[in-house]
């Protein structure tokens, strides 16, 4: 114990030694009186070698009262079961307990100066009453039959067994068992020389203690890990700014589409999505979200804030056509008392005021209820209603994105409904005044945000407050490509109702619905 405590110092002295030289090298330790260096040595000193006594006094306990002994039992005597004794006692006397050799063969049983302490029974009936840890056949490996038999017996004792090799505490330089073509065991005799760096390492771990090395290690290990982190999310984002996101729109304001849907016709299906600030995040982050997208027929710019954000940002002048004013200008403008319509979303009685104050006779409503996307029943059912009543003239989808999105592609893809399906939002609760717009000048202006979330700032606030601000970063790094309006096809438009013309065109919707009131 003595010599190893000194061992343990001059290490410590000199590892200690080595960081005071390499911190007075890089200047690192200028700022740090010595005397605070000299005290913080020799308390890590004391402390250190206080723990080590202590361990060695707790692993001492220990093994005094046999809980870190390994008890072992030799079968098969001879002279390999004397070498492997002799080894045993040699290489760890104070954490080994050796019961003795067994044997069956007494009589015609190979030289052996240890005498046997019992049979293989004796060995089997000593083992239920007492721990034992290994047992270790010491037969040759070519009496397979023996080895086998005896293995099946001793399995009763649920012990670790094992075959000794027969070249145990020999000259023969084996050193450790390696595996040739992964599966072969062999003995290694020798090894080929070390490089320069692994006697290096060896050396290094010989000569420090191993716990410094562990700390020394830890910082190391952590900077790695964190570098690998920082590099894995440096390349994803430039990985992202490399492959711009595209986004389109197409070139219609509301004067332009409200003629486009008029004479869309009942004899083809296609839908019509309107993205605002939101839907944009929506299609960075959601690549389901852009296939509903690119399969739509049209693509209208929801925000006159994002048309004011692109036109100061990049120079580009959008037209908008937001869905409720789209919504508003077809009820009033375009849709007769007699067309088919199919309204998805709302309540029965926004159904019923839709239904009265237009004179509709053929408006069709079926409300899925919430979370209806998730469940595929429910999701069959609202789709069977809708193609059902086509063909329709327009399809009102009302029950928020994505969902609506998702309908409306899902109608594309079966190739049964006929008509124009509109993805308008909460556009119905501003039709029937269930919810305010803001006034003209702050649409206008760009501020039809600011009025929602004044409006209902626990439902809004997340939306504009912490998820609306990534839209600038976002289109930024965005392409935007303005789609040209096809060329005009003929088309037989129905002649608009004459209970259309007492509407005041000057007023807005809402103002419109309440003056004829």
């Amino acid at each position: 114990a003595p010599s190893r405590s000194r061992s343990y110092v001059l290490r410590f002295t000199l590892f200690g030694g080595g960081l005071l030289a390499l911190g007075s090298l890089c200047q690192s330790l200028n700022c740090f009186p010595y005397v605070w260096l000299g005290i913080w040595f020799v308390t890590a000193l004391l402390l250190t070698s206080l723990t080590r006594v202590v361990l060695f006094r707790m692993v001492r306990r220990l093994q005094a009262r046999g809980v870190l002994t390994e008890v072992i039992a030799v079968v098969g005597a001879g002279p390999v079961a004397d070498r492997l004794v002799q080894a045993l006692r040699q290489t760890r006397p104070d954490s080994i307990e050796l019961l003795g050799v067994f044997d069956d063969k007494i009589i015609g049983a190979a030289h052996s100066t240890i005498k046997p302490s019992g049979t293989l029974e004796q060995l089997i009936e000593l083992g239920k009453t007492r721990k034992i840890d290994w047992i270790l056949l010491t037969l040759p490996p070519t009496a397979e039959l023996r080895v086998q038999s005896l293995v099946q017996r001793l399995k009763a004792l649920s012990v670790m067994i094992g075959l000794c090799p027969q070249q145990v505490d020999l000259k023969v330089p084996y050193r450790s068992i390696h595996y040739v073509g992964g599966q072969v065991p062999v003995n290694m005799l020798a090894e080929r020389p070390d490089r320069l760096w692994d006697t290096v390492l060896r050396s290094g771990q010989d000569f420090v203690p191993r716990w410094i090395m562990t700390l020394v290690s830890l910082p190391l290990l952590l900077t790695v890990l964190l570098g690998n982190a920082i590099r894995q999310r440096v390349y994803a984002i430039l990985q992202k700014r490399a492959a711009k996101l595209t986004y389109q729109f197409d070139n219609y304001d509301l004067a332009g589409f409200t003629g486009v849907a008029a004479g869309f016709g009942q004899d083809r299906y296609g839908y019509v999505v309107t993205p605002n600030a939101d839907h944009m995040i929506r299609l960075q982050e959601d690549a389901t979200f852009r296939t509903l997208y690119a399969a739509a027929s049209y693509i209208l710019l929801d925000s006159r804030f994002l048309a004011h954000i692109l036109r100061v940002t990049k120079g580009l002048h959008l037209p908008v056509c937001t869905g409720s004013d789209l919504t508003a200008s077809l009820f009033n403008q375009v849709i007769a008392p007699g067309d088919s319509l199919v309204m998805i979303g709302g309540s029965d009685e926004q159904a019923r005021q839709v239904g009265e104050h237009y004179s509709l006779s053929k408006l069709a409503h079926f409300n899925p209820p919430m979370g209806f996307i998730r469940d595929p029943v429910a999701v069959e059912e609202c789709l069977n209603f809708i193609e059902a009543h086509s063909p329709f003239r327009f399809c009102f989808l009302a029950v928020g994105a994505p969902q609506q999105e998702a309908l409306a592609q899902r109608l594309k893809v079966r190739g049964v409904a006929r008509g124009l399906a509109l993805c308008i939002g909460a556009s119905i609760n501003f039709l029937t005044g269930d919810e305010r717009r803001a006034p003209v000048w702050m649409q206008r202006s760009g501020l039809e945000w600011l009025f929602r979330l004044l409006q209902a700032p626990g439902r809004m606030a997340k939306r504009y407050l912490v998820r609306g601000p990534r839209v600038f970063s976002l289109l930024h790094h965005a392409n935007i490509v303005l789609r040209q309006a096809p060329e005009p096809v003929l088309r037989l438009v129905p002649q608009p109702s004459p209970r259309s013309e007492t509407f005041i065109p000057d007023l807005h919707p809402q103002q419109r619905w309440h003056a004829q009131r």
